[in-house]
């Protein structure tokens, strides 16, 4: 006899989380990045200025999201 598969609702809450803490910080990426072609575009003369506060800003995002990994991770290998 085949088996089915029990666990639909877990395996797609499973993905959903997944992809919130891989997607969300792809989408604070490009959203941080095209600001910053925006405002170089602008202001040339001051791309060292708006490159390190984009640089702070995007270590922020490291952060969060190393951190909801390594939540996630801890919440499942237990």
């Amino acid at each position: 006899m085949a088996e089915h598969f029990q666990y639909w609702r877990e395996g797609w809450a499973f993905i959903a989380t997944m992809l919130f803490i891989v997607g969300s910080p792809c989408v604070a990426v490009a959203v941080l990045g095209t600001k910053l072609i925006d405002h170089i575009g602008r202001f040339p003369t001051k791309s060292a200025q708006l490159q390190m506060g984009v640089c702070i800003q995007l270590l922020v995002v490291e952060i969060i999201s190393f951190l909801m990994l390594a939540l996630f991770f801890h919440v499942f290998s237990d």
